[in-house]
């Protein structure tokens, strides 16, 4: 009778679970449902959110690129430093639209795209690419919203990319 009723219990998860294109081993790892890549008919994160980073004398910039009628969460922006010796300042974020999310209730989201920059706090000035993790949360408005995802990028010294050459920075 205990296990009749957790699988009961159990049955609604593994169906969002599925719905959403995504299923989960036990360690935690993502692969896609049914070996496909493909959220049903949503976009695996990478191609819904497009990280790029560059870094100038005292500043590190990230910048994305969503996919139409995908957003990012401006709560949920983080950044580290992986180069030993480097960290990061304040995380400098534009205001975002304001937004009322049915289950977090009033945020502040971006749509299409959004720069945003931190200090660099290091023991020598130096030009070097730093090695740096992203933390973000994103969604698309027919419903799927992302768990929130880590990325790894180098951001070179120079420019930004073509994509953030006429937006400003934060």
């Amino acid at each position: 009778m205990k296990v009749a009723m957790l699988l009961m219990l159990a049955l609604p998860l593994v169906t969002v679970s599925a719905n959403a294109g995504e299923s989960f081993s036990i360690t935690g790892a993502k692969r896609g449902f049914l070996g496909n890549g493909i959220h049903g008919n949503f976009l695996p994160v990478n191609d819904a959110f497009r990280a790029s980073a560059w870094r100038d004398d005292e500043r590190v910039y990230v910048g994305f690129i969503n996919a139409e009628d995908y957003y990012l969460h401006r709560h949920q922006f983080a950044l580290d430093s992986r180069d030993p010796g480097v960290s990061f300042g304040e995380l400098a974020l534009p205001p975002g639209e304001p937004m009322v999310h049915a289950s977090l209730g009033e945020i502040h989201v971006f749509y299409d795209q959004v720069v945003f920059s931190a200090p660099i706090e290091a023991a020598k000035a130096d030009t070097k690419p730093l090695a740096i993790t992203v933390t973000f949360q994103g969604c698309s408005d027919r419903g799927l919203c992302y768990p929130p995802e880590q990325i790894e990028l180098e951001a070179f010294y120079g420019s930004p990319p073509g994509a953030f050459a006429i937006s400003p920075a934060s």
